[in-house]
Order: C-alpha cells, then sequence, then structure tokens
C-alpha cells in the first residue's frame, strides 16, 4: 500500500470512526510529513486522544503498531524531494516521452503538495471572494493560468476578468479602487512589470494576491502570497511542468470559495447551458 492510498482509505472510512479516531484522520491526512517525526504521545496530545486510541486506528488499517505506520508513511513521502526533472531530447522514443511527461508532472504535484501552505490559500480565497471585482494578471506562459482562472471564477458567479498586454494591464491597475482585488500569476516573480503592476494596484486601494515564489520581489509588495516554489532556471526555459502548479492553486481557491458560498458540490463548477444543450 503507497502513502496515497493510506491517506484516501483514511479519508473514506473517515465517517465511520468514532469522534477520537477521527480528529486524529484529519491529522493525519492534512499534515503527514508532520506525523512521522511526532512520537505517539505527542500525536496523542495533538489529537486530544488517548494512546490506546492511536493504537486503534494504525490497526484499523492493517499496522501492527504506531512505528509500523510512520514507517509505511515515511518511506513513501520521502522520495519525492528534491524534485527532479527528466529533461526529454531528440534521442527520447515516444514511450520515453509519455513515461517522461507523467513522471515530471507527478514529481511537481507531489512537491506542491508537501510545500504548499494551506493557510495561504484560506487567505487568499477570502479576499477574493469579499472583491468587488478582480482583476487577474499575467505576462508570458503564465497568461494561460490567467484565462484559466478567468473563466473559473466566472462560472462561480465572481466578477473577473484576465487582462493581458502591458497596457491594458498597467490602465487598469492605475485605476484600481478600494475593494477590487488584483490576482497576480508569476512563475518567479521577478518580472518588472508585474511588480509594478501590484504597486499600482495597491496605491488606489486595491488588495493584491500573487501565486508565486514566496521570497520574490512580487511577494513583498503583495497583501497575500500563495507561495509556490519555482522551478530551476525559469528563465531560460519553461518545462510544461511548471505551469501545472499554478492551475491546482486555482482550482484550490475556486472550491474554497465554493464552499464558503454554501456550494452542495464545491469541487465541481456547474456546466455551462451550451454544454448541457448543444450535444451530439
Amino acid at each position: 500500500m503507497t502513502a496515497a492510498s493510506l491517506l484516501q482509505r483514511i479519508l473514506q472510512e473517515r465517517e465511520d470512526m468514532r469522534p477520537a479516531e477521527r480528529r486524529v484522520a484529519d491529522f493525519v491526512g492534512s499534515a503527514p510529513s508532520k506525523v512521522i517525526h511526532m512520537s505517539m504521545a505527542r500525536l496523542s496530545e495533538t489529537c486530544s486522544v488517548s494512546d490506546p486510541t492511536i493504537m486503534r486506528f494504525c490497526r484499523r488499517f492493517g499496522f501492527d503498531g504506531y512505528q509500523d505506520f510512520k514507517l509505511h508513511l515515511a518511506q513513501s513521502l520521502v522520495p519525492s524531494a528534491p524534485f527532479v526533472y527528466e529533461q526529454i531530447g531528440p534521442q527520447d522514443s515516444i514511450d520515453n516521452i509519455v513515461r517522461k511527461t507523467c513522471r515530471n508532472s507527478l514529481n511537481a504535484i507531489q512537491r506542491l503538495a508537501e510545500d504548499l501552505d494551506p493557510a495561504q490559500v484560506a487567505e487568499g480565497a477570502r479576499l477574493l471572494q469579499a472583491a468587488s471585482w478582480t482583476g487577474i494578471y499575467a505576462t508570458g506562459i503564465s497568461e494561460v493560468n490567467a484565462l484559466d482562472a478567468e473563466h473559473k471564477f466566472q462560472r462561480l458567479g465572481m466578477r473577473c476578468q484576465a487582462l493581458l498586454g502591458r497596457q491594458v494591464q498597467w490602465m487598469h491597475a492605475e485605476s484600481a479602487r478600494p475593494g477590487e482585488v488584483a490576482l497576480i500569476f508569476s512563475q518567479s516573480g521577478h518580472t518588472k512589470q508585474t511588480v509594478e503592476v501590484a504597486v499600482a494596484a495597491r496605491a488606489g486601494g486595491a488588495r493584491v494576491v500573487s501565486v508565486a515564489a514566496g521570497d520574490s520581489p512580487l511577494a513583498q509588495v503583495s497583501d497575500a502570497v500563495i507561495a509556490v516554489l519555482p522551478y530551476d532556471r525559469t528563465e531560460l526555459m519553461t518545462p510544461l511542468a511548471s505551469r501545472l502548479n499554478h492551475h491546482l492553486v486555482t482550482n484550490m481557491l475556486v472550491t474554497a470559495i465554493a464552499i464558503a458560498s454554501g456550494s452542495q458540490f464545491p469541487d465541481q463548477l456547474p456546466a455551462l447551458d451550451s454544454w448541457q444543450t448543444d450535444k451530439i
């Protein structure tokens, strides 16, 4: 059993657990990398349960005890760091292209799962939900992320627009007002244009939410940053996998906003009417 399948089982069986075991399940599911460094006493204290409850929880999933459970979890979580990008070259067969593309994507997603701070996603979602209007800014390859976010936010009923091109971005940033939000996507967070947009938007009273490297100049001039580690040498090459994590952050924001809005199916956007009626 892999760590992913174990965490999936914990999630699936959560509703059948007693309240005490459910608290353990919630903590393990949200912070597996922390659990592998915690003693049973510490985990018991954190979850406000007894040691026998921890033992019952571990045995529920077929483990002899807590150490056996932690060892399995640790063995599956450690290999994903550091991130390794497998370069695809002219000599690669179609089999290698398929394998490397999938593996690079999986590695990128695994790294995001370990590094992303959920509190940052929550704060970004809170600001976006409260906004009267959201301008979505990006340059270069990140423009794809801006268009994706525009599409998904509009289907939630949010007032927003993807702003592409220097003149359009500068015009909107200079006219930003209180109550509005500037959502900025940037792989490196060092692009001068995006930093200038953030400064101008904040000068007008808008709030700035950036999806970028946490220690970047863009992050430093943002009201909230959802820190996504950039890939090496992004100025020279932009692997396909480097865009996946920004798309996933958009999905997280959409789902968080949908939950806060009372959606019955928060992880499923409503279908467009044309898709429902114009099928062949």
